[in-house]
């Protein structure tokens, strides 16, 4: 009962020889392992590359291809085509709206008179 034996220095004792022999042959990754490794590498550079020649395209591509192509383009093209003619010469249907003139004084809009409001609240 007086005996002090510590357990752990025999189980320790036993795997110190399992031990030193994989410290003796360390593990090397097998050739798949490696070869996935390599696979892996060469497609993220590939794809740095893409993005790299992408950057590299002059700005009026670059806001074109944001546009959505030749037929974004060309639908906004129409758009403020349009709104250039209807604002330099109305149809005739909308002088009732507008009315004769079409300024802003006519239809008894303030387009300041909120911002007006909104700061003497303050």
């Amino acid at each position: 009962m007086t005996d002090h034996h510590d357990k752990t220095s025999d189980a320790a004792g036993g795997l110190d020889l399992f031990f030193e022999a994989a410290r003796a042959t360390p593990p090397l990754p097998g050739g798949d392992f490696l070869t996935r490794i390599e696979t892996q590498a060469l497609e993220i550079q590939s794809a740095q590359q893409d993005i790299r020649s992408a950057a590299r395209q002059p700005i009026w591509r670059q806001l074109l291809q944001t546009l959505g192509g030749w037929p974004g383009a060309a639908g906004l093209a129409a758009a403020c085509a349009a709104g250039v003619w209807l604002g330099i010469a109305p149809p005739a249907a909308l002088d009732g709206v507008l009315g004769s003139g079409g300024d802003l004084g006519t239809l008894g809009l303030d387009p300041l008179s909120g911002y007006d409001l909104a700061m003497m609240e303050g």
